[in-house]
């Protein structure tokens, strides 16, 4: 009997030993706990630069998610177009009356990425978002003063892209990204009276190139020497 107890002592007397022995460079950190993990979570503003209807524009919203592993990670964004992208062609697609139009656009959805050599500061990767957005086409009518939405349209986003990011903390890291901001199902148009289809929306006019940066508050896993 005695045997047996002594074996089991020194079976969790090893297993202390080999915890409290584990390079401090490989270890995961959640609340500056001293345990490893699969999963951490991530949150922040979500800032990035376009072109609409061949005006500079930019967009702002958040986004958040899971990481899986320290690799993969899965999780959403919505962001809102806060430049303004004014229209001067009201009356040839159909809005004689109308002055002041501008466009707005804001769109959501999901994000799956892959993160390459995550015990490094400075950590690249591929990701891509999905998601529903509408393009609404904003004007003042001809008895009020602000304006109203007098067209939109419902549209697909899809965002691949290839990023870079820096640990600067480890709970903070700042993300920088480069990718192409697919739009599709754009499909509004007008018809005028003499029967002719002209579109509202374009997609070419908004099917750019993006860069975005992200600050992401959160846990990030390996610790490293620059990260006290």
């Amino acid at each position: 009997m005695r045997s047996k107890v002594l074996i089991v002592c020194v079976i969790i007397c090893h297993s202390a030993l080999s915890l409290f022995a584990q390079n401090k460079n490989d270890r995961f950190h959640l609340f500056d706990a001293e345990r490893r993990g699969q999963v951490n979570g991530y949150i922040g503003p979500y800032i990035s630069l376009s072109n609409v209807e061949g005006y500079t524009a930019i967009d702002a919203g958040a986004t958040g998610g899971v990481v899986f592993n320290d690799k993969f990670f899965i999780g959403l964004y919505g962001q809102k177009l806060i430049t303004k992208v004014p229209r001067t062609d009201l009356a040839t697609i159909g809005y004689m009356t109308f002055t002041d139009g501008e466009v707005d656009m804001l769109h959501a959805g999901g994000v799956l990425g892959y993160i390459h050599k995550t015990k490094n500061i400075l950590n690249w990767g591929l990701s891509g978002s999905a998601g529903l957005g509408t393009i609404q086409l904003l004007a003042k009518g001809p008895t009020n003063k602000y304006n109203d939405k007098i067209y939109d349209d419902v549209v697909f986003i899809l965002i691949p892209k290839l990023f870079a990011e820096m640990k600067m903390t480890r709970w903070f890291k700042i993300n920088v990204s480069g990718g192409y901001h697919i739009v599709g199902m754009v499909n509004g148009v007008y018809e005028n009276q003499a029967g002719e289809t002209i579109p509202t929306f374009v997609q070419s006019d908004y099917s750019k190139p993006e860069f975005s940066i992200s600050l992401l508050f959160g846990s990030f896993g390996f610790r490293s020497y620059l990260l006290k």
